[in-house]
């Protein structure tokens, strides 16, 4: 007969009557041989009452969402990790009288924005005696449930690094007015949002690459470049060729108002965004906070969708109001939150997250290794020079924009 499969039927075949036989099979081949249980119990209680656990699963109560990776398009690399701009063209076209001169011929300017790939991994291991006992002794199999721990925390950690604030002055941190603490940026992770919309209205806050603080010396350019700002004077959104349209108020905090928004939306309309291809990343705090000024204006009891046609095209808008509902939307533009940019919301005590504008055709992650699983076995204990198991996740990307001026940011906000 097979091994009883679970402990009801240990026990009916242990003391009911009539299963003698089974019970000799049971003692006489199954535990001789080891074959009864293929784990030894786990016992769980005190000296005198004890609960026997046979393979206890094990479940995590960690958080492993991804919001920010899986919003961004993925390109794979190509041979080119960059590429070349124009930043001034031919002067427009005049009018011309009958004797008139053509204008003055204008040669186009370039430049070339280049990135390097980021390898970025998360490691775990295991001993041997460790894996063995797990295969023989303990009722669970460890090296899969790390396996499958590592792999949606892979994920996570490019979140965090993604959300991760630009190089801040000290003041933020109440560590007065001289020198600088700032949230460096590391060589080998995934740039960050934060680093890509920056504008010269924030030189006199931010601490640039070369740690210089405030002035136009912050170079605030991405891939540590360190170019490109230096010399604007940064008013208003930011005057400089490179700047991303940023809202900011120096690091002191203002009521959120809607008026904040519209007037991004309608700068970085001008400089080229469209409705449909723009996405706002905050956190669920400032998400809250719009959500609450538009349930506000709401006066109507019916919302209705209006159909508009240009050119053959037809196109339908959003309902009149879609905040606080199954998708929140601010006029037509989705607004995703995320924990990672609500866990770096900003130093100072009471700010809002902040509120990333990203125009998705103008940006995406390059993929120059899609996400590869590696893992040691007994055949390389001789190279560890060890009795151990090594496994890594790793994955090579990076954060791309192929233009600024249509993205924005709103900080330095509280409700």
């Amino acid at each position: 007969m097979p091994a009883p499969s679970n402990l009801k039927e240990f026990i009916a075949i242990v003391y009911g009557p009539g299963r003698e036989a089974d019970r000799r099979k049971i003692f006489a081949d199954d535990y001789k041989a080891s074959r009864f249980f293929a784990k030894a119990d786990m016992f769980l209680g005190d000296a005198n009452v004890y609960r026997i656990v046979y393979g206890a699963s094990a479940y995590s109560w960690l958080n492993y969402a991804s919001e920010l990776w899986s919003i961004f398009p993925k390109r794979p690399q190509g041979q080119n990790h960059g590429f070349r701009i124009l930043i001034e063209s031919a002067t427009a076209a005049s009018g011309l009288q009958e004797t008139a001169n053509f204008k003055a011929t204008t040669k186009a300017t370039f430049v070339t924005l280049d990135w390097n790939m980021k390898w970025m991994n998360d490691a775990f291991g295991m001993s041997e005696q460790a894996q063995y006992y797990s295969e023989h002794d303990d009722a669970l199999d460890r090296w899969d449930i790390e396996r499958e721990h590592w792999g949606k925390n892979h994920v996570k950690s490019i979140d965090n690094f993604l959300a991760r604030p630009a190089y801040v002055k000290a003041e933020a941190f109440g560590a007065g007015t001289g020198g600088a603490t700032a949230v460096t940026q590391a060589t080998f992770v995934i740039e960050t949002i934060d680093r890509m919309i920056n504008s010269s209205s924030e030189a006199t806050f931010y601490v640039g690459n070369g740690g210089i603080s405030g002035g136009t010396s912050a170079n605030l350019y991405p891939y540590d470049a360190n170019k490109f700002r230096l010399g604007y004077a940064g008013t208003g959104y930011g005057n400089g060729a490179w700047d991303s349209v940023v809202d900011e108020n120096a690091g002191v905090l203002r009521a959120f108002d809607l008026d904040l928004l519209d007037g991004v939306l309608r700068q970085v309309e001008i400089n080229g965004a469209t409705r449909a291809g723009l996405v706002m990343l905050t956190g669920p705090d400032t998400a809250d906070v719009i959500a609450k000024k538009l349930e506000a204006k709401q006066r109507f009891t019916t919302v209705t969708r209006m159909s508009r046609s240009l050119n053959g095209v037809t196109r339908e808008t959003g309902v009149g109001v879609d905040a606080g509902f199954e998708a929140m939307t601010y006029k037509s533009i989705p607004i995703f939150t995320a924990r990672a940019l609500w866990a770096v919301r900003g130093a100072i005590p009471g700010a809002l997250t902040p509120i990333y504008g990203v125009h998705l055709p103008d940006a995406y992650i390059s993929v120059g290794m899609p996400t590869l699983y590696l893992q040691t076995d007994r055949d390389d204990w001789l190279v560890l020079d060890k009795l151990r198991y090594k496994a890594a996740y790793v994955t090579a990307a990076e954060l791309v924009f192929t233009r600024f001026n249509t993205h924005f940011k709103i900080r330095d906000i509280q409700e």
